[in-house]
């Protein structure tokens, strides 16, 4: 029964179920556009940890490698590969792993063509699976094979973080299974960098991810979130936190199996008081809200709402665009969800996001609203009765087209419940929004070019003025008439009567028909009738035989 309802709810009420379910999908193709400015889905590693470049100083690097060295740079790395990774060379072939990544972390155009031309890939991936031949190492020379692991592994980072091919490559080259294995590795830097080139990977294509996750990687990375948090380790939970994000971002989405164990760990990170820490954890939330109405419901019954709530009301800005995100996602789920998300006081705490200053924050709490708009009656009653009434009003009347374009999907949503369901009830909505102000900013929308948004407008003008029928219904004329009028929405259904969509011109005719007839029935006193073959004009006196072709 959930699933039915959250379906139904995915259509978001609007003309009808299938141009409703267009708007949903547009809508949230739209949203995911837009998101790539607010997380990164990759990140490339330019500055260096601090024992790593230490030793880098103790062996003697102090001239800055060239991209011209690379050639000669790949031929000694790939002789110590070839050779078996000897320990007699590999301090040496850790000075050249070193000048490579120094290559690699340039911030402008790094040589990852050029590296990967050379065959690195491979060989930094043999040099993950066997750093060395010795048997037994002494300390120093453990620490020498930790560091050159944690080298090479930032390399490949570097690597993944470039083109879609570029990716692959370093897929090709074999290396998520000593990836994934490196998680288990005694140095944590081996196991951050790992985690970072795994979610480089990961956020390349839902093709790499899926790849991730075949091979295991959803609980590698929950063991390594797990660890790192218990130990306190805040820069490798980072990372792993956003890999996890990564693993379960992107379209088609990942399987139920590959996402609900996430939402366990993703609860507990939600309490951690970090900012990078909570915007990743709350990103991966949004994604998963995002891909499937049936995983709306596991974060709740994970709960995770009144952290996402909290996130949303008092913390910085970076965290609030995906909370704000996250929950109006949620808003699109069940009936059930939406209501928790309700209960925890969303409608109060969206409130200052409805006016802000940016246009997208404001563009996305208008949609929220939209959603709450689609739901139950009494769900539909809580926003009737609230301050953003008002405020989506002032919105579709003031802000910038796409603000208004989600404002009018809230009204229009208001308004659609009296042609679903005619009654008092129903219509008196219309009453509360035109009390509010609603008809001007609305029948200014039938000025807009866009056809769909302008058929939205007519609709929820018809749905308007059938309201107004029903209110006054053997009592007295219809109260919104005149201001429809004043608002000179009268001229402007006129003029869609030339529009070019036969749609948008019969709607515009209708309402003309049904609601201002009197004034039609004038103007019809104009138009000619074909009567035995003449034209002939209502108000003239005209001989039938007049105008006979």
């Amino acid at each position: 029964q959930m699933r039915e309802t959250a379906s139904r709810r995915g259509l978001k009420a609007g003309i009808d179920a299938d141009d409703a379910r267009s708007r949903r999908v547009e809508a949230k193709i739209e949203l995911r556009k837009v998101k790539k400015d607010d997380v990164l889905s990759k990140r490339r590693n330019f500055a260096a940890v601090e024992h790593a470049s230490t030793l880098a100083d103790d062996l003697g690097q102090s001239a800055a490698p060239m991209v011209a060295d690379i050639p000669v740079l790949a031929r000694d790395i790939l002789e110590y590969v070839r050779n078996g990774c000897r320990n007699d060379q590999t301090v040496t072939t850790l000075q050249t792993i070193i000048k490579l990544r120094k290559l690699l972390s340039i911030p402008d155009g790094p040589p990852i063509d050029e590296v990967l031309s050379a065959g690195l890939a491979p060989a930094f991936v043999e040099l993950l699976t066997q750093p060395s031949c010795g048997v037994s190492l002494l300390e120093e020379d453990q620490r020498t094979i930790h560091v050159l692991t944690f080298e090479v592994a930032w390399c490949l980072t570097n690597l993944a973080s470039g083109t879609t091919s570029h990716c692959r490559a370093v897929i090709d080259a074999g290396a998520i299974p000593p990836l994934l294995g490196l998680l288990s590795s005694p140095s944590v830097d081996a196991r951050e960098q790992a985690v970072w080139c795994i979610s480089n990977i990961a956020g390349d294509c839902a093709a790499y991810r899926d790849a991730l996750l075949s091979c295991g990687a959803m609980p590698r990375v929950i063991e390594m979130i797990e660890r790192t948090a218990v130990a306190g380790q805040l820069t490798p939970l980072r990372n792993a936190t956003w890999a996890l994000s990564n693993l379960v971002r992107g379209k088609p989405a990942p399987s139920r199996d590959h996402v609900l164990p996430a939402l366990h760990t993703l609860a507990k990170l939600l309490h951690m008081d970090d900012a990078e820490l909570s915007a990743d954890t709350v990103w991966a939330l949004a994604y998963i809200a995002e891909a499937d109405s049936a995983f709306i419901n596991s974060i709740v019954e994970a709960g995770c709402v009144p952290r996402m709530l909290h996130h949303l009301e008092f913390s910085v800005q970076n965290v609030q665009v995906p909370a704000l995100r996250a929950l109006s996602n949620m808003l699109t789920g069940s009936d059930e969800s939406t209501q928790a998300v309700l209960d925890g006081g969303f409608m109060r705490i969206v409130h200052p996001f409805v006016t802000a200053e940016r246009t997208r924050t404001r563009k996305e709490a208008c949609w929220a609203l939209s959603n709450i708009a689609a739901g139950t009656p009494l769900q539909v009653d809580a926003l009737m009765s609230s301050p953003l009434l008002v405020a989506v009003v002032d919105r579709l009347g003031t802000d910038e087209y796409d603000v208004k374009k989600e404002a009018l999907w809230t009204v229009v949503n208001i308004l659609h419940a009296y042609k679903t369901e005619p009654s008092i009830r129903n219509a008196s909505r219309a009453s509360a929004l035109a009390q509010v102000g609603v008809i001007a900013p609305l029948v200014k929308m039938l000025e807009v070019a866009d056809v769909s948004v302008l058929q939205l407008a007519l609709e929820a003008c018809a749905n308007l003025l059938a309201s107004g029928a029903e209110l006054m219904r053997g009592k007295s004329d219809n109260p919104f008439v005149v201001p429809f009028d004043e608002a000179e929405g009268i001229e402007k259904l006129e003029a869609l009567q030339e529009h070019e969509n036969a749609t948008i011109y019969d709607k515009a005719v209708a309402i003309l028909e049904e609601f201002f007839g009197e004034d039609g029935a004038e103007d019809e006193n104009l138009l000619p009738n074909a009567s035995d073959g003449a034209f002939t004009f209502h108000g003239f006196n005209s001989p039938a035989s007049a105008f006979i072709f």
